[in-house]
C-alpha cells in the first residue's frame, strides 16, 4: 500500500510538472516567431559571446563558496562536485529535491564530513536560499523606485513577500533562540505543511525534533559567520543575474539595466512555487512576462529566457551530471582505502 501511495505521489508530481511545462512552452511560443528568434540569436556579436561565457563562469565558480563558508574542511573541487551533482537533480527531475538532497549528504560523508557538520551546512544553505527568494523582490521594487517604473501593483506584490520574509525571519529568530522556541515553530510548520503532504499523498511529518536538532546544530554557526553565508548566498543571485543581463544586452534589449536586475528579481519568485523542478518555467514565464510588460517584444523577450536558460542552467546541469558520474567513479576506486569519518 505505501508502495502504490509513493508511486501514485511520484506519478501525480511528474504530471504536474509535464502540464506547467507545456502550459508555459505554449504561452512563451503564442506570440513570438521563432524564425525571428532564430535571426536574432544568429546575429550575437563575439564580444557578447565572450561576455555571456564570463558570466557563465563566474555563475558556476561562485556557486560553492555558501558551502565553503560553513564546512571550512570541505575543499573547492568537493564543494564543486556536492553543489552542482545536486543542482543538476534538483533542478532536472521532478520531485528531485529530496533525492539531490540525498545525494549531498552521501557525498559529503564520502569526503569524510561529519553528519552534524553536514545536517548545518546542508541546512543553512537551503534557508538562506529561501530567505535570499523572497528578498529578492524587495532588492527589485528598489530598482524600479530608482528609475521612477514602479507600478501599485509590483508594490503590493512586493508588500506581500516583505511579510513572508518578516514572519519567515521571525520563526527563524524564534526556533533558533530557545528549544522552547524551536517547539513552537516545529508544531506550527508540522501543522501547515502536513496538509500539503497529505495531496501529494505523503505521510504526515513531525518537524519539532528536525528543528530542535537543527538549532543546536547551527546555532553558533549562524553567530560566527551569518555575514559570510548571506554575502556568499547573496553572491550567487548576482552570479545568475549577471548571466540574465548578458544575455538580454547580447540582442539589444533597450531597457535600463536596473529595470532588468528587477525582472530578474521578480523571476526568483518562481524557484518558491513548487510545481517544476527549481522554478523551471515559472521562472521562465515570470521574467519574459515583464520583459514584454516594459516594451520588450516577445521574440526579444523569449530570445533572453532562452540565452539564459542557454548560459545559466544547462552548463550547470551538464557539469553537475559529471561530477555525478566523476564522483561515482572515484568513490568505487576508494573503497578499497576509504576516507576514514569524522563523527
Amino acid at each position: 500500500m505505501f508502495s502504490l501511495k509513493k508511486t501514485a505521489g511520484s506519478v501525480f508530481s511528474i504530471a504536474i510538472s509535464i502540464g506547467v511545462l507545456w502550459f508555459v512552452g505554449d504561452w512563451l511560443l503564442k506570440d513570438a516567431d521563432l524564425d525571428q528568434v532564430l535571426q536574432i540569436s544568429s546575429q550575437i556579436s563575439l564580444i557578447s559571446i565572450l561576455l555571456l561565457l564570463a558570466s557563465a563562469i563566474f555563475n558556476v565558480w561562485i556557486f560553492q563558496y555558501p558551502y565553503l563558508v560553513t564546512t571550512p574542511s570541505l575543499k573547492f573541487w568537493q564543494a564543486f562536485q556536492v553543489r552542482n551533482a545536486s543542482f543538476a537533480i534538483s533542478n532536472s527531475l521532478p520531485a528531485g529535491g529530496t533525492i539531490g538532497l540525498s545525494v549531498q549528504y552521501a557525498m559529503l560523508r564520502s569526503f569524510g564530513i561529519g553528519v552534524k557538520e553536514i545536517g548545518a551546512t546542508v541546512g543553512i544553505a537551503s534557508l538562506w536560499n529561501g530567505l535570499i527568494s523572497f528578498f529578492m523582490p524587495v532588492l527589485g521594487l528598489v530598482a524600479l523606485i530608482l528609475v521612477g517604473q514602479s507600478t501599485q501593483n509590483l508594490v503590493q506584490s512586493t508588500l506581500v513577500g516583505i511579510l513572508i520574509l518578516i514572519f519567515s525571519l521571525i520563526l527563524f529568530y524564534t526556533s533558533l533562540k530557545s528549544s522552547q522556541g524551536s517547539l513552537l515553530v516545529g508544531r506550527f510548520l508540522s501543522i501547515l505543511i502536513n496538509p500539503i503532504r497529505k495531496i501529494f499523498t505523503k505521510p504526515e511529518i513531525d518537524l519539532v525534533g528536525s528543528i530542535n536538532t537543527f538549532r543546536l546544530s547551527v546555532n553558533e554557526l549562524v553567530r560566527r559567520k551569518w555575514k559570510s553565508i548571506s554575502i556568499t548566498n547573496f553572491l550567487v543571485q548576482i552570479g545568475m543575474f549577471l548571466v540574465f543581463l548578458a544575455s538580454a544586452k547580447a540582442i539589444g534589449i533597450e531597457i535600463s539595466s536596473l529595470i532588468i536586475f528587477a525582472i530578474f528579481c521578480f523571476g526568483r519568485v518562481g524557484t518558491t512555487i513548487p510545481l517544476t523542478p527549481g522554478g523551471l518555467g515559472t521562472t521562465d514565464l515570470i521574467m519574459s512576462s515583464l520583459l514584454q510588460f516594459f516594451g520588450v517584444s516577445p521574440e526579444l523577450s523569449l530570445t533572453a529566457v532562452l540565452l539564459w536558460r542557454g548560459f545559466f542552467y544547462i552548463p550547470q546541469v551538464f557539469l553537475g551530471l559529471l561530477s555525478f558520474i566523476y564522483w561515482q567513479l572515484s568513490r568505487g576506486k576508494s573503497r578499497f582505502n576509504p576516507i576514514p569519518h569524522n563523527n
